[in-house]
């Protein structure tokens, strides 16, 4: 037999789509499985039907039918979610796909979220065509845009049979083998902080380890948590923490309340610098919320379009304090070796007193997020003031926990080894708090 596909969906309205699915698994040399994820009446004809899924909470289709949609719907992924697992343990799902409306994507997204990262995941609705983020969460799932809600047709046909083949195919694509990889390093990246980031991967990789480098976009950060959480991660470079800005002042690139905590709890080494933390990021120009335009307009902060789609405003000094706070207090929970170095001269491409174009800012002048020291021209205010909340709040009796103020930019060659040499030190066992690190490095 071929590998096992689970084609699921809401049977009582994507019936006969979801049969021809299955139809053209098979044709692909899959083993298709229906599975009904009805809400409205069960078919009664599916492999796995709607009461052998309730069951596992003790439900009968008869109590779905009794109460609205929503709450329906709700109790259908539970018990959908608990039986994928139990075939997932059992060996009998090698790859799953769904079709359906807003509706049906709902229930089987959450199904599809539930399953490791690596198993084949396709989800086809027609809600592609929106704001997807709610579907994929943080898991690595295909979505393809149907064209049409419902209906077999030449068209459609053509669809739904390019998308069972695909799932087929990626259910027989080769296992990697996993004996032979490397201790994973994480590591989070924004434009702002792509030169820190690559050469510090690059170093990692040069001392026996894999990175993955996560786009810091919300989402990103989301999955880097999650992926310290499941034991993927070994140690984390977490260069650009600038979502936790995000998350506290209303920008769209939020990764959640918890951003920066699953290292922590875990106990595994890290490293963590602040990062694109001088910048909020939002859409197109007119997205940009009235009261910091106004800001804006008041010289309280400066302004930065990235491009048509990305507009950015600077994060103030008494914001940057704030941050500091934050990041203090998840910090002090750490079970592990920490590390945070804070660059005095900026924070990002963005975030600096002078054109440098090997830093990622080609001018002209300062960059749009700079923010000078009246006392020293060349530091950034901005760092001292997020070095006055982390004095307020960080537990510097922890012996796990260590503050280092650099004399560096961001994007320094010199300060991005810095972070990587601590790290590796760090994952070899030799880390030491109180190293001396030179003369422009000095601990808190």
């Amino acid at each position: 037999m071929g590998k096992k596909i689970i084609c699921a969906g809401i049977l009582d309205t994507k019936g006969e789509e979801i049969k021809y699915i299955a139809e053209q698994v098979k044709a692909a040399g899959g083993d298709p499985v229906i599975m009904e994820l009805s809400v409205g009446k069960e078919v009664g004809w599916a492999d796995i039907g709607l009461g052998k899924i309730l069951a596992l909470t003790g439900k009968v289709p008869a109590d779905l039918f009794a109460v609205d949609r929503h709450k329906a719907a709700a109790w259908v992924t539970e018990a959908a979610v608990q039986y994928v697992a139990e075939l997932y343990q059992k060996g009998e799902l090698d790859g799953i796909i769904s079709y359906g409306g807003s509706m049906g994507a709902a229930i089987s997204s959450a199904v599809m979220q539930s399953l490791p990262l690596g198993v084949p995941k396709l989800l086809l609705t027609t809600m592609a065509s929106g704001d997807v983020r709610p579907y994929i969460g943080t898991k690595d799932m295909c979505i393809m845009y149907p064209i049409a809600e419902a209906g077999l047709n030449g068209l459609t046909k053509q669809i739904l049979t390019n998308a069972a083949y695909s799932i087929t195919g990626m259910a027989n694509a080769p296992v990697i083998p996993t004996e032979d990889s490397r201790p994973l390093i994480g590591c989070m990246m924004f434009g702002v902080t792509t030169p820190n980031v690559l050469r510090g991967a690059a170093f990692m990789e040069s001392k026996g380890y894999d990175v993955i480098i996560n786009h810091a976009i919300g989402t990103g950060g989301m999955s880097m948590e999650e992926m310290i959480s499941d034991g993927y991660v070994k140690g984390i470079l977490d260069i650009t923490t600038h979502e936790i800005a995000d998350e506290m002042f209303g920008g769209v690139l939020s990764a959640g309340p918890d951003r920066l905590t699953a290292a922590s709890a875990k106990g595994i080494p890290q490293v963590i610098a602040p990062g694109g933390l001088d910048l909020l990021n939002f859409g197109a120009l007119d997205t940009v919320p009235e009261h910091y335009m106004e800001d804006v307009k008041n010289n309280v902060r400066k302004l930065y379009e990235h491009n048509t789609s990305v507009t950015c405003v600077s994060v103030t000094s008494e914001e940057a304090y704030k941050i500091a706070l934050n990041m203090a207090e998840k910090i002090n929970r750490t079970k592990g070796p920490t590390a945070l170095c804070i660059p005095m001269k900026g924070w990002g491409a963005c975030d600096i007193g002078a054109p440098n174009k090997e830093l990622g800012w080609a001018g002209p002048g300062e960059g749009p997020s700079w923010i000078p020291d009246p006392e020293k021209a060349e530091w950034s205010f901005r760092s001292k003031r997020y070095i006055d909340g982390i004095k307020e709040k960080i537990d510097l009796d922890n012996p796990d926990i260590e503050i280092l103020i650099a004399d560096y930019h961001m994007n320094e060659p010199e300060f991005s080894d810095l972070m990587s040499g601590i790290l590796n030190d760090m994952l070899n066992g030799t880390w030491v708090k109180g190293k001396n690190y030179g003369d422009k490095v000095c601990l808190l």
